[in-house]
């Protein structure tokens, strides 16, 4: 990142063992870094491979505290001086890729022996991130980041992070991540702790080995796990959509018991189809003669002699739209219902389908 007291024939050191030395220094295409150019004796080369890690040893180190006492650390007396570069190479057969390969000049011998493995990961925007943000899975940390900055053509932001936590089994093909962040509002107040601890990155690793990946995209939003998933899937038939959009409550006698999964036109595109999921344990209350009505907003009575009267579902459904079912008793109750199975969305309630309250077994 900077060049500090290095210069032109510093040393370059293995074990203190002056191996080579500097011969160059520019600045990098960008003019963000420098490329510090370095030769390393023709007896030393075999020092050198695809493994070895680089750090800056010029100057000294302190270290220590009220306790136990101050350190102070040096790679060598001539580093110290005219300061210097100092390598190790920790596996024995990692060949060279290029001629002329390029490393990474650490800051310290203790950040280049950081473990883990480097992943970039793409955001919209960096609101609240920044170096030394978390990674977390399940409440852990999992790695951190290291750098942020705009990608080349300046419509998003790259991060730079290190996952240092298993990362063969992150830094893979199909792990998602994702940014969390407090969501405040009347329907849905979550993940509050982030106004203290300040927003961070949630990675769901990849169930499968399908090779390793070090480029990601972060999701717009989280996202929704298998089990969430599973449920009785039913299409409704509406005139319109309205206010309804997904994620929006399906409620029964005003408990949650599903939700809105999409949406779309019919193929004559005369009518909308509501897709909607009902949790498995709620599957049962759903028979063939179940009526769908439209919850969303406010809905008025009225006449002449006995005045108006307002309804909405709740305070829920006003705000963000919902669907409420019931299911008649006896014999009209009907057969269960299918997996996809097609029921017409009415746009308001009878009074009658208010008052059906069968028993019916949900189970364990």
């Amino acid at each position: 990142e900077n060049l500090g007291s290095l210069e032109v024939g510093s040393p370059i050191l293995y074990k203190q063992v002056k191996v080579g030395s500097v011969q160059s220094y520019q600045f990098s295409k960008k003019k963000k870094q420098l490329v510090i150019g370095v030769h390393i004796e023709k007896e030393y080369e075999g020092l050198v491979n695809a493994s070895t890690r680089f750090w800056n040893a010029s100057g000294i180190t302190l270290t220590g505290g009220l306790t136990g006492g101050i350190q102070v650390k040096s790679e060598s007396l001539q580093s110290l001086m005219a300061g210097g570069i100092a390598f190790e190479t920790p596996e024995a057969k990692a060949p060279l890729q290029k001629r002329i390969p390029r490393f990474r000049l650490f800051a310290s011998h203790e950040e280049a022996n950081q473990k883990g493995t480097v992943v970039t990961i793409k955001v919209d925007r960096a609101d609240g991130l920044r170096s030394g943000t978390p990674v977390r899975f399940k409440g852990l940390d999992v790695g951190k980041i290291e750098d942020v900055d705009l990608s080349d053509d300046l419509q998003s932001v790259m991060l730079t992070a290190r996952i240092t936590e298993v990362p063969e089994r992150i830094a893979r093909v199909g792990s998602l991540f994702w940014v969390v962040k407090p969501e405040l509002g009347l329907i849905k107040t979550s993940n509050l702790e982030t106004l203290v601890t300040g927003q961070y990155i949630e990675v769901q690793p990849a169930a499968k080995n399908l090779g390793p990946q070090k480029n990601f995209v972060a999701l717009a939003t989280p996202p929704e796990s298998a089990k969430q998933e599973a449920g009785l899937s039913l299409v409704l038939s509406a005139a319109r959509r309205g206010s309804l959009k997904i994620g929006v409550p399906v409620t029964y006698r005003e408990v949650t018991v599903g939700k809105v999964t999409g949406y779309e036109l019919g193929q004559t595109a005369d009518r909308v189809l509501v897709h909607i999921l009902i949790e498995p344990k709620y599957a049962p209350l759903v028979r063939s003669g179940t009526r769908f009505w439209n919850t969303s907003g406010f809905g008025f009575d009225y006449g002449l002699f006995k005045g108006a009267t307002v309804r909405t579902e709740s305070l829920e459904t006003l705000i963000q739209g919902g669907i409420a079912f019931a299911t008649p008793e006896g014999d009209r109750m009907g057969n269960p219902a299918r997996p996809e199975q097609t029921f017409p969305l009415f746009d308001k309630f009878e009074d009658e389908w208010l008052t059906w309250a069968p028993k019916i077994s949900l189970g364990k």
